[in-house]
């Protein structure tokens, strides 16, 4: 059977609802715990992280963007200041080597300067585009690469552009560089000279590090027209191709596949991204996941464990007090009463002890009861003998009166059986209203041969009500009392009147005109009678019939009396239609 509590259900169980329980307070709490933590770790991972990567990947960024500026600058300075076209046209005219020999050594003096105060450039060199031919390089030159074939980070503008990520021109390194070729326009039909410059091996390894991110990560460089041009993890992002990503709603990181990219877009048009694996970037929320899971399995493994010792607690003496109470059902009272070692429990048993020793008391109680209501029983057989016997020593002496012709005392005694047979209960205690009035009838004709003064009782009886059920000895107490205290030996009348109401019920009303009664007299008209009215002939007053109608009726009824004084005096009584209970005993 099922109850229901905070909408859940929950068997009688006591061993379920100990389970439900204590799994609620274990899992309420962890589950409270952890939601709380698992907001404040990704909030702190959006403040941290997020905004960590973010800030480094800018700052590589502007060192990059920093980087390109200076090469600009350098590539300027040895273009307009550094009057390439004429060194070139100089050295062309001239057949000395002597003479080549001091141009060359005045542009390797001002290649100098400009690399002394740029200390992040490396590789320097007049090219020849239409010839990819190099002259007054400051190291040698790789005959392999070709400028032609670098990829293009941005063209700001015609005659300017900045190259890489590449291998550096040096043939004796394979580090990555950058680098920026810058054209000098001439006059028409002459020979195309740009000057080219790279960084040197450090630098594009500096600027581009994974050490401040702390976490396994990739760098993607895309040119300004979105090109991949750089990528450390080709496989995922190759080259030659644009990075298609996807906007996460209120971050500021971008989605791809199974990896979180950051981006930082460049001065002149390229951009910058930080590719980290989303198994790295969530690692830290996932391995609090992962730890706080194993805390909340081991803690509803040990709610269960706990349930189980309660249980184990309890159930023991949960049995003891069972075959306790059914020791008590099978009526075995000795047994005696073991404590669980519990102290709830033993006040339980304690309880119970008591509970036995009154039901001992009370059986006990019961069995006197019933033994002497079976010695009543025989004082009852004892007490139907005397009666009999009175009642047929009336009829002897009813018949001899007739014999002799007396009949006066025939009639006497012909009543007295009469009413002698109907007060003594032979009809039952409930009979009808035919009958009663019969009976109250032989008590006024011998009452009338009893009294020496004259009376009249008039009967106005309604046909209708002469078969209703009627307590027995209901009407002879109320016509007594009126003749007894009513008349005081003097004549009068007694009115006996009865009605069938609508609803069933009986309207009595029994009026006299005797002496009437004060409103002293008349408050203390129900009370128990006096030891004198109870020696008066058969009047055992108007309490009898108060608690003989709450017996049949119980509150459902109405007696009421009222008296004048000298003019008589007037009871009535309203009976409902059906009786409470009745016994023929």
């Amino acid at each position: 059977m099922l109850h229901s509590y905070f909408g859940l259900s929950m068997t009688h169980s006591l061993k379920s609802r100990l389970i439900v329980v204590l799994l609620f307070a274990a899992v309420f709490p962890v589950s409270l715990i952890g939601g709380i933590s698992y907001y404040t770790i990704t909030q702190l991972q959006a403040g941290k992280l997020e905004k960590g990567i973010q800030n480094t990947l800018d700052q590589e960024k502007m060192n990059l963007d920093a980087t390109l500026s200076n090469m600009d600058y350098a590539s300027q300075q040895l273009a307009l200041f550094g009057d390439i076209r004429n060194h070139y046209k100089e050295y062309v005219s001239r057949k000395d080597p002597l003479d080549r020999a001091d141009i060359e050594k005045d542009v390797y003096k001002y290649t100098t300067i400009v690399n002394y105060t740029n200390p992040d450039l490396g590789f320097m060199s007049y090219y020849f585009p239409d010839d990819d031919a190099f002259l007054f390089s400051n190291m040698n030159v790789n005959p392999d690469l070709h400028i032609a074939r670098f990829s293009k980070i941005a063209t700001p503008y015609a005659g300017l552009q900045f190259l890489g990520p590449h291998r550096t021109l040096y043939p004796y390194s394979d580090n990555t560089v950058l680098s920026v070729l810058r054209t000098v326009s001439g006059g028409s039909g002459e020979k195309r000279i740009a000057v080219y410059i790279e960084t040197n091996f450090k630098v594009f390894r500096d600027r581009l590090s994974s050490l401040p991110y702390g976490m396994p990560i990739a760098h993607i460089l895309l040119s300004s027209d979105g090109q991949t041009i750089y990528s450390e993890n080709a496989d995922a992002f190759p080259l030659g191709q644009p990075v298609s990503m996807e906007k996460v709603q209120g971050r500021p990181y971008f989605r791809q596949g199974d990896y979180i990219l950051f981006v930082s877009k460049g001065a002149i048009g390229w951009t910058l991204l930080t590719v980290v694996p989303k198994t790295e970037f969530f690692r830290e929320r996932n391995d609090w996941i992962l730890h706080f899971a194993l805390v909340g399995l081991l803690s509803v493994a040990i709610s269960l464990v706990l349930a189980w010792l309660i249980w184990r607690t309890i159930y023991r003496p949960l049995v003891r007090v069972n075959r306790y109470l059914q020791h008590i059902a099978a009526t075995r009272f000795n047994e005696p009463i073991r404590p669980t070692g519990v102290t709830e429990f033993d006040e339980l048993l304690g309880t119970f002890g008591y509970m036995k020793s009154e039901i001992v008391n009370l059986l006990a109680e019961v069995e006197s009861k019933e033994r002497n209501k079976r010695e009543l029983e025989v004082e009852k057989l004892l007490y139907q003998i005397n009666p009999h016997f009175i009642h047929n020593t009336l009829n002897t002496v009813q018949w001899l009166a007739k014999m002799n012709g007396q009949r006066d005392i025939f009639e006497l005694v012909s009543y007295f059986i009469e009413v002698l047979d109907y007060n003594l209960g032979k009809e039952g205690k409930v009979v009808t209203v035919r009958q009663e009035l019969k009976a109250l009838d032989d008590y006024v004709s011998l009452q009338r041969i009893r009294y020496q003064h004259q009376f009249h009782v008039v009967y106005d009886i309604d046909e209708r009500a002469k078969d209703v059920p009627f307590p027995r000895f209901l009407l002879q107490p109320l016509v007594e009392n009126a003749l007894y205290h009513g008349f005081r030996n003097k004549n009068g009348y007694i009115t006996v009147g009865m009605a069938l109401e609508e609803d069933g019920g009986i309207l009595i009303r029994i009026a006299d005109n005797g002496e009437g009664m004060s409103p002293e007299q008349l408050g203390k008209l129900f009370e128990k009678p006096a030891e004198g009215a109870k020696k008066a002939g058969l009047g055992i007053g108007l309490s009898y019939v108060h608690k003989m109608l709450h017996s049949f009726y119980g509150d459902r009824f109405v007696l009421g009396a009222t008296s004048e004084a000298g003019a008589g005096t007037t009871i009535t009584i309203r009976l409902p239609a059906r009786m409470e209970g009745t016994s023929d005993d």
